[in-house]
């Protein structure tokens, strides 16, 4: 659940090849809610060097090490490495580092020779393995069996029964939430006896059914409901429900606000269908938009199942992590207010209203709004289905497209009715001037919605992505200033019409270009830590700041790759006692976060007499020197402290 892992960093050029590390079986090393994997004691990690074939005389490599000790609280270090290699015919064996490699080759995981299946059809998923090697560790006293995954598929810290047979043995593990997957499950099972010995194996157990004794019955204790199709994985009554849910949430998504805006373009539209009467043309329109809202969501359904594949971990709304996305999205979102105020003209029919509604461009206008619609409105369904679908990506594809398509039909499903109905759309209002005016109020959600855009894209990349993104749409803004000032035809016009082109273009590609090239750079706040509404980026200068403002002060030195800090959150300093308490007495809550190296960090650090996180310090109002609070905290203690600064 958190960590960090050791690592060299080798001097380029390297001139030799250079292998991964080979892990040795891990221990587990729970601490409160969360659990670790890692080493006690001693580490040897082998690795292979290939010297290249037109060596001469020697090769020599340099480079750091950089590696995490943790007890009480958690140390990175680092340490210079270099190995001197003599390059010559004989081969050479150095018999003062025999040991470290024979104490590495006796705990290195073996290849699992045998079968191994993850059934995931019930709660709990079931992990199943036969093999002879098990039968003749089997005929040991066992204390343990444990498996521990390569990613973060199960929850990590839950107990795992397992069910023991001479013809092999089922662990049951826990799905972690929003982060099971349908393929291989890959990690290493260890087992260990009651004299200590342990022996350890890789394993990639592929989806299945669990396995059977020779008498075709299931491993004692283990069930044997449900099977790997996916007909019978979600059942026929669960996937009824399932698409049942599906369809009325996405009716009720009509009614999210973060929808809302789109639709009241596609509001719009109908109202100018009132007095039509081409009916034929009117279902055209409904169908063209049913046909956006679905293909998006069916879009998203495909997405999604192809990011799971890959291993990356997505839900509904994946689309709204991405900042050079939400970047576009605002801006969008911003041309199109400018559009519904009446600054510039699109043309009817990309809207899909009036005189466009029988044309090709009205059909295309219909199903860009049910397009942008669904992409907007999709985070928002979530509190509704948001259990449902996580079940349901992990199914196979067809299962995960069906859902989607019937969430796209339920958007789509007001809008299909009214253009089918035509006696329902004789209900709305005559067109009329009035229109224009209910045009322009319109624009005014959108702006709403795209300054929630920015809002976003300033808590996932910063303020400068922010900067980056307004300016986009002032050169969007120029750009559409200098298409109505052109004047007529001419070598005058061609140029101010060249410039708008090129503004607009710049004012898209430059923030979304930037944006993805930094996707993978830190936000604004130090060592990437993104503040709530009671945090702060630490520096000493904020720190003296608001001292001298006479407000206490409690400072969070941490990191995500630091255990004890991240029960201390979970169980301490984001509890809602601790929370109140910080802001009832108005203290200051800064982090100062060491995920990434800092020099000024360390140096703080150092000047407290530690090597490592977490620290906790409490400046009282107007106190000079700080409290230094215990690595391991409490609600009682944090509330005690806050109390005892209050009278000192």
């Amino acid at each position: 659940d958190s960590g960090l892992p050791a690592e060299i960093l080798w001097d380029e050029p390297v001139p030799a090849s250079v292998g991964a590390f080979y892990w040795p079986a891990p221990n587990p090393q729970p601490i409160e809610t969360l659990m670790n994997y890692g080493y006690e004691d001693r580490l040897v990690l082998p690795f292979d060097i290939t010297i290249p074939e037109d060596a001469d005389g020697s090769v020599l490599l340099t480079g750091l090490a950089q590696y995490l000790i943790c007890e009480d609280i958690c140390i990175p270090e680092e340490a210079p490495v270099s190995l001197y290699l003599p390059v010559g015919e004989a081969s050479v064996r150095n018999t003062t580092t025999a040991e470290p490699f024979a104490w590495a080759d006796a705990r290195l995981p073996i290849a699992f020779d045998g079968d191994a299946v993850i059934d995931r059809t019930g709660p709990d998923w079931k992990l199943s393995l036969k093999s002879d090697v098990l039968r003749d560790a089997f005929g040991a006293e066992l204390t343990s069996v444990r498996f521990y995954p390569e990613d973060h598929q199960i929850q990590h810290a839950a107990d795992q029964p397992v069910s023991i047979d001479p013809d092999g043995v089922t662990l049951t593990l826990q799905e972690a939430d929003g982060l099971g997957d349908t393929g291989n499950l890959a990690g290493v099972l260890v087992l260990e006896d009651t004299a200590g010995n342990r022996i350890a194996f890789e394993v990639n157990a592929m989806p299945g059914e669990v396995l059977v004794d020779k008498r075709g019955r299931p491993f004692k204790g283990v069930s044997s409901k449900g099977s790997s199709s996916s007909a019978s994985t979600l059942g026929v009554f669960a996937l009824i429900g399932i698409l049942g849910a599906a369809l009325l949430g996405g009716v009720i998504l009509n009614l999210m606000p973060c929808v809302l805006p789109v639709l009241f373009i596609k509001a719009r539209s109908f109202l100018s269908l009132a007095g039509h009467d081409d009916h034929k043309a009117i279902q055209r329109h409904g169908l063209f938009y049913s046909a956006g809202v679905i293909v998006c969501f069916v879009g998203f359904g495909l997405a999604l199942a192809l990011l799971r594949a890959a291993g990356e971990q997505a839900g509904l709304g994946f689309q709204l992590q991405y900042p050079p996305v939400v970047a576009a999205l605002a801006l969008l979102m911003f041309v199109l207010g400018l559009n519904m105020l009446g600054v510039f003209e699109f043309g009817s029919s990309l809207m899909g209203v009036g005189s466009g509604l029988v044309e090709k461009g009205g059909d295309r206008g219909a199903f860009f709004t049910g397009v942008l619609a669904a992409f907007v409105g999709a985070p928002c369904i979530g509190p509704f289905i948001g259990a449902a679908t996580g079940v349901v990506v992990t199914q196979p594809l067809p299962i995960i497209l069906l859902v989607f398509f019937f969430l796209g039909l339920g958007m789509a499903l007001p809008f299909t009715l009214l253009s089918f109905f035509p006696k329902l759309l004789s209900a709305l209002p005559k067109p009329g001037a009035w229109m224009e005016r209910l045009k322009q109020f319109f624009a005014f959600p959108l702006f709403l919605t795209a300054l929630w855009l920015i809002w976003v894209l300033g808590q996932q990349a910063g303020n400068d992505a922010v900067i980056l993104t307004v300016f986009g749409g002032l050169l969007i803004a120029f750009a559409i200033w200098l298409v109505q000032v052109a004047p007529g035809p001419g070598m005058l016009r061609a140029a101010c019409l060249s410039l708008a082109a090129l503004s607009a273009i710049a004012g898209v590609v430059l923030p979304v270009i930037q944006l993805a090239r930094s996707a993978g750079d830190a936000p604004a706040a130090r060592g990437g830590f993104v503040t709530t509404d009671y945090e702060a980026a630490w520096s000493p200068e904020k720190v003296a700041a608001l001292r001298a403002e006479g407000r206490p002060v409690f400072i969070d030195f941490t990191a995500s790759w630091c255990v004890t800090c991240q029960v201390n959150k979970r169980t301490t300093l984001l509890t809602k006692q601790v929370q109140s308490a910080f802001e009832q007495e108005n203290v200051a809550f800064l982090i100062a976060d060491w995920t990434r190296r800092d020099k000024l960090i360390g140096a703080e650090l150092a000047r407290q007499g530690r090597a490592g996180v977490p620290l906790y310090l409490y400046y009282p109002a107007g106190a000079t020197e700080p409290v230094v609070l215990p690595q391991i905290l409490s609600v009682d203690l944090m509330l005690g402290t806050i109390e005892k600064g209050k009278s000192s």
